[in-house]
C-alpha cells in the first residue's frame, strides 16, 4: 500500500478516536451534576451558560477565569466546575 494512503488511514483513525473520546466526555458532562446534591445544573449546561454570558457581555478571558475561580470557591467542595 502507498505510504501516503497508510498515513491518511492512520490520521483518520486517530481523529476518529479523539472525536469519539470527546463525544464521550460531552455525554458524561451532560449527566454529571455540578455538585452532589445539585438538581438544577449538570456540568455541561452550567459551563455552556457561563460561556454564553461571557460572549454576550464581552468578558475578557482573565475576568472569566477569575469569576470561575470565585464560583468554584462559593460552591460546595465536591463541585466539578472547572477553574
Amino acid at each position: 500500500m502507498d505510504d501516503r494512503i497508510e498515513d491518511i488511514i492512520r490520521d483518520v483513525e486517530e481523529e476518529a478516536f479523539y472525536q469519539s473520546h470527546a463525544y464521550g466526555n460531552v455525554c458524561s458532562d451532560a449527566k454529571t451534576p455540578l455538585y452532589s446534591r445539585c438538581k438544577k445544573y449538570q456540568l455541561l449546561n452550567a459551563v455552556l451558560n457561563l460561556v454564553s454570558l461571557k460572549a454576550r457581555h464581552g468578558w475578557s478571558d482573565n475576568s472569566f477565569s477569575e469569576m470561575l475561580e470565585t464560583f468554584k470557591d462559593m460552591l460546595p467542595d465536591d463541585n466539578v466546575l472547572p477553574h
